[in-house]
Order: structure tokens, then sequence, then C-alpha cells
């Protein structure tokens, strides 16, 4: 007999007493278990579920690059900052009522209206003015040997940039009561 006979008849064999051995019970279970995967299969083989697989092969490189993007998050600390986040303005979210929105609405236009003031009066460059002036103060002042001397103070009063300074102080210092308490 030769060797592959051989083999076919203990298969044969190893089968029968394989099936022999089976329950009825323990045939119907296996039915069952086939006839699931049978649907497992069928539901696989669905256009739906075919061309969604195809997008998955198609997008498998972008989707490699996010997952180890979501890793370094996580590993980082980011991605749990990031939920306990959005967690946090959820809570946010739920606790705000209705005259409470209606106030900060309020509030935000009380400030749009404020930029918009400072923004036609010119505020942002006459800040810069006086920051510039400040620092350019300052710098002279650090190059200077100590400070002035009450003769040099008397002299420095006769320059009419001098006395242009500190005569817009002292009318600053002479309005600026009337403008703080007008209510």
């Amino acid at each position: 007999m030769s060797n592959s006979t051989m083999r076919t008849d203990a298969k044969a064999e190893w089968g029968e007493a394989v099936l022999q051995s089976l329950t009825a019970e323990m045939v119907a279970d296996l039915t069952g278990k086939l006839a699931s995967a049978l649907e497992a299969i069928d539901d696989l083989l669905q256009p739906e579920t075919l061309a969604l697989l195809r997008q998955l092969t198609d997008a498998s490189e972008s989707l490699s690059r996010a997952l180890a993007e979501v890793q370094r998050l996580e590993e980082s600390g980011a991605l749990k900052n990031l939920t306990e986040f959005s967690e946090l303005s959820a809570r946010m979210r739920s606790a705000l009522t209705g005259p409470m929105v209606a106030d900060m609405m309020e509030q935000g236009v009380k400030l749009i209206e404020w930029a918009d003031i400072l923004e036609q009066r010119e505020a942002p460059e006459r800040v810069k003015g006086m920051l510039d002036a400040l620092e350019s103060a300052q710098k002279e002042r650090q190059e200077a040997e100590g400070p002035l001397s009450l003769f040099q103070m008397l002299r420095a009063l006769s320059d009419p940039e001098v006395r242009e300074g500190i005569s817009l102080f002292l009318t600053l210092a002479k309005k600026l009561p009337k403008e703080l308490y007008k209510s």
C-alpha cells in the first residue's frame, strides 16, 4: 500500500470517529454556530461593507498617521487634558442659564462698544506714543550720570518741550477729577 493511500485511509477513519463521537446536541450546536458564521459572512459581503473596506484600504496611510498622532497626544498627556477640558466645557454649558447668557452677551456688546470708542479716539496709536516716550526717557535717564541737580531742573524749565510736558500734566491734573467724579 502506498504512503498516500495510508494517509487517506487514516484521515477517513479519523473523520468517521469524530462523526460517531458527536452527539445530537453537539451537532445542533455546531449547526447553529455554522449558521451564525454564514450570516456574519453574508453581512460582510454586503455592498456597503465592501465599499467601506475598500475605503479603509485607500485611507490606511492617513489612518495610520492619525493613530500615531493620537498615540503621541495620549503619551504626552495632551489627550487627557483635552478630554478634561471638553468635559469642563460641557458642564459649564449645561450650567449656564438663559439670563446668564444674556448678561454675558450684554457685557460682550459693551466690550465691543468700548473697543470701538478706543479705536475712534486713536487710543492704540496714542498708547504706543506714550510707551515710546517712556522708553526713550528711561534710556536717557540710564545714560545720565545720576539724578538732575536742583539747578539742572530749573535750567530744564527753560526748554519749551519740558514746559509743554509740564503744562500737559498740570492740565491733566486739573481735568482728571472732573472726569472721574462725573457720575
